[in-house]
C-alpha cells in the first residue's frame, strides 16, 4: 500500500511538472505572437481573431474526443502525440514567412492543447483520493506558475534581446520544455484494470441546460482573445515590453483571483457571482476604451470569475456523462469565441480600435438581461 502511495504521488508530481512545462513554453511562444504577427508577417486584425478564436475552437473540439478516447487507450501514448503536435506546431513557427504557416502552427498547437488536457484531468481524477478538489488545485496553480514563468521569459527577451535577436530565433528556445515533458510522459504509471463503460442514456435538450449553453454563448464577445486586449494598450503605450510587463501583472492577477473566486461563489450563491462577473466584464471593456492597461487588470478578476463560474455551475447542475456535457461546454465557448474573434478583428479594422470592446460591452447587458429574466 506504501509503494501504491508512492506510485499515485509520483503520477501527480509528473503530471504536475508536464502541465508546467507545456505552461512555459505555450507563454514563451504566445505572448511575444501578437506583436511578431502585426511586426514582422503584418496581418490584418481579422487575421488575429481568426487566430484567436481558431484556437478555441479546435482545443474545445479536439478535447470532447480526446477526453472519450482517454477512457480506452494508453494516457501515455495519447499524451506523448500531443505533446509531438506542440513540437511540430514550433518548426511552423520559426520557419513560417506567410500567415497561412502560423495558422497551420497555431492549428497544431491548439489540438495539443485539446488532447493534453483531458488526459491530464482524467489521469489526475484516477486517484483514489478525497482531497481530489486540491489535487486539481494544485495542478491549475502550478499551470498559472508555468505561464508566468513562460510570460517573464518573453518579458526578458523583449527588454533585452529583441534589437539583436529576431522573433523566429527566439522560438527555438520554446522546444527545451517541450522534449524534457516528453521525456517525463514516459514516467506515466498506466493503470493495471480497464474502467467499466456505462452505456449512453437517451439524450435530450434538457440534458446540457440551454439557459447557462446560451448565456456563456453572448458572454464570448465580451471575452475575444488576449491578443485585442494586448494589441490595444500596446497601441497606447508602443513598447512591447512595458506591455508585456502590464501582462505578468495580468497572470499573477488572473492566478489569485481564480483561487478566492472559487471561495467566492461559494458564498455569494450561482446568481449574484454570475451577475458580478458579468458586471466586471461591463465595467473591463467600458475601461478599455480610454484606460486598457486598468480595464485588462479587471479584465483578469471577470476572466477568472467566468472560468470558476462555468464549470463550478455546470459541475454542480450536471448529475450524469459530466464529461460530454463538459466537453459540449466547451466546444460552444471555443465556436463562439471563433465568431466573436471574426467580428472584433473586423470591427477593429473597420472602425477603430474601440469598436471590439463597445461590442463587449453591449453584449455584457444583453448577458445580464438573460441572467435578470431567465435565471
Amino acid at each position: 500500500e506504501k509503494q501504491m502511495k508512492n506510485g499515485n504521488l509520483s503520477t501527480v508530481v509528473v503530471i504536475n511538472t508536464i502541465t508546467f512545462l507545456l505552461a512555459v513554453s505555450y507563454e514563451m511562444v504566445f505572448t511575444v505572437l501578437p506583436f511578431f504577427l502585426v511586426n514582422t508577417i503584418g496581418v490584418s486584425m481579422i487575421i488575429i481573431g481568426l487566430l484567436e478564436g481558431g484556437y478555441d475552437l479546435i482545443s474545445n473540439s479536439v478535447k470532447i474526443f480526446a477526453g472519450y478516447w482517454s477512457d480506452f487507450l494508453s494516457k501515455r501514448k495519447i499524451l506523448a502525440t500531443g505533446i509531438l503536435f506542440s513540437i511540430v506546431s514550433r518548426a511552423y513557427f520559426i520557419f513560417g514567412k506567410k500567415w497561412n504557416d502560423i495558422l497551420l502552427a497555431v492549428s497544431l498547437e491548439a489540438a495539443s492543447e485539446g488532447i493534453q488536457v483531458p488526459v491530464s484531468d482524467t489521469v489526475l481524477s484516477s486517484e483514489k483520493k478525497k482531497n481530489l478538489g486540491k489535487i486539481y488545485g494544485i495542478n491549475r496553480a502550478v499551470e498559472s506558475i508555468g505561464y508566468f514563468v513562460g510570460i517573464f521569459i518573453a518579458f526578458v527577451y523583449t527588454v533585452y534581446y529583441l534589437k539583436d535577436i529576431p522573433y523566429q530565433t527566439y522560438f527555438y528556445l520554446s522546444i527545451i520544455p517541450l522534449l524534457l515533458a516528453f521525456v517525463m510522459v514516459f514516467l506515466i504509471k498506466e493503470p493495471a484494470k480497464k474502467e467499466k463503460v456505462y452505456p449512453v442514456p437517451i439524450i435530450s435538450l434538457e440534458f446540457f441546460f440551454p439557459r447557462y449553453l446560451i448565456l456563456f454563448f453572448v458572454l464570448s464577445f465580451a471575452n475575444f482573445g488576449y491578443s485585442f486586449y494586448i494589441l490595444k494598450i500596446y497601441g497606447d503605450i508602443l513598447s512591447e515590453s512595458k506591455t508585456i510587463g502590464v501582462y505578468v501583472f495580468f497572470t499573477i492577477l488572473i492566478a489569485v483571483a481564480s483561487y478566492l473566486s472559487g471561495k467566492f461563489y461559494d458564498i455569494a450563491g450561482e446568481k449574484r457571482f454570475l451577475q458580478i462577473t458579468i458586471f466586471l466584464f461591463f465595467l473591463s471593456h467600458l475601461l478599455m476604451i480610454n484606460m486598457p492597461v486598468v480595464g485588462f487588470l479587471i479584465f483578469a478578476l471577470a476572466d477568472a470569475f467566468l472560468e470558476i463560474g462555468i464549470w463550478a455551475t455546470v459541475g454542480k447542475k450536471v448529475k450524469f456523462r459530466k464529461g460530454f456535457v463538459f466537453g459540449t461546454y466547451h466546444f460552444t465557448v471555443g465556436f463562439s469565441s471563433l465568431i466573436a474573434g471574426l467580428v472584433a478583428g473586423y470591427l477593429w479594422d473597420s472602425f477603430g480600435a474601440e469598436a471590439p470592446f463597445i461590442m463587449g460591452c453591449i453584449a455584457s447587458v444583453v448577458a445580464f438581461i438573460i441572467i435578470r429574466k431567465y435565471f
